[in-house]
């Protein structure tokens, strides 16, 4: 898509009106209670646009510091900025969120290296002789996202400059489902592969895990009654119209949406030097189609991810 460059300020500068707009009228707000950020909490994650980490743990303005750089890699600059947050802003709590299908682990360098100018070769090559190996340290590029966020935590640990009491962890997003990983469930598999082949058992977890939270917080989100119908359909592998219509109400009807959404049947699978399409490996994963049921979710008060204590254990 070739959009000039005009139109794209034009854009921003719409939706700042936008914005503007609804703070006149209260929809929003860009007021901060006390103290920023709220939490004692910086995440470091990829550029990628498809993280938005205030919506994936439904954070508010001002709860967390967040660190963007491709790959989510430990740099010196990002170490710079966690010196910053951390005796200025008494972060505490540091959160490396790789993710699935990262840009990074299908960087093809050759094809790079050809698009470079002169000047940023000769920059990336002139501290050594071997140009591969000092495009390999410029880039950062790596070849499975677990193993990457397991090597930045090992980083951020072993830095001398960080003190000893800031409790590191790492965590994995799904951007194709909304999922996060925890460290805990992170650790029980050494590589990608290893996470690939046990990924309908992961999402199988995940969805039950959705249904303890649903029935534990049911009168915030769905009210009485609903969870039944929430429960029988989120196992449907079909569409609506195999549900009877006297078996839902016109007040279910508002809470549970009439179209379904498919959850991939697999996270992408790349290998180190090409994209290698969905089904190809069928022997590491083989996983039905699962359709779940859009709920529609009243604001509810959430409450920022627990951050665990550092132990040889972990990552």
């Amino acid at each position: 898509m070739n959009v000039k460059f005009e139109d794209i300020i034009q854009k921003f500068v719409e939706g700042n009106k936008q914005y503007q707009g609804q703070i006149l009228q209260d929809e929003e707000s860009n007021q901060i209670d006390g103290k920023i950020p709220r939490y004692p909490v910086l995440i470091l994650t990829c550029m990628d646009p498809r993280i938005d980490v205030y919506r994936i743990f439904q954070l508010k303005l001002g709860d967390a510091f967040v660190l963007r750089n491709a790959g989510n890699v430990y740099t010196e600059d990002v170490l710079r900025s966690v010196l910053v947050a951390i005796h200025k802003y008494n972060i505490q709590y540091i959160v490396v969120l790789g993710h699935l299908d990262c840009g990074m682990k299908k960087l093809r360098l050759q094809d790079l290296t050809n698009k470079l100018t002169d000047s940023a070769i000769k920059k990336i090559g002139k501290s050594g002789t071997n140009f591969h190996l000092e495009l390999l340290k410029f880039f950062k590029a790596f070849t499975d996202e677990i193993k990457n966020i397991e090597n930045q935590v090992y980083k951020f640990r072993n830095a001398r400059e960080i003190p000893t009491d800031i409790r590191i962890m790492g965590m994995l997003y799904d951007p194709n489902t909304g999922w996060v990983f925890r460290n805990e469930e992170l650790k029980s598999y050494s590589n990608y592969e290893d996470f690939a082949k046990d990924y309908r058992n992961i999402l199988q977890t995940k969805k039950f895990e959705l249904i303890g939270y649903i029935e534990s917080h049911q009168d915030e989100i769905i009210g009485e009654g609903v969870l039944q119908d929430v429960e029988r359909l989120i196992d449907i592998d079909e569409n609506r119209k195999n549900i009877p219509p006297t078996e839902i109400t016109k007040n279910q009807e508002s809470i549970i949406n009439e179209k379904f959404e498919e959850i991939p049947n697999e996270p992408p699978i790349i290998n180190s030097n090409k994209i290698v399409s969905k089904g190809v490996y069928s022997d590491l994963i083989s996983i039905p189609k699962i359709k779940i049921p859009k709920i529609f979710i009243p604001k509810i008060k959430v409450h920022v991810p627990v951050i665990y204590k550092k132990s040889k254990e972990d990552f």
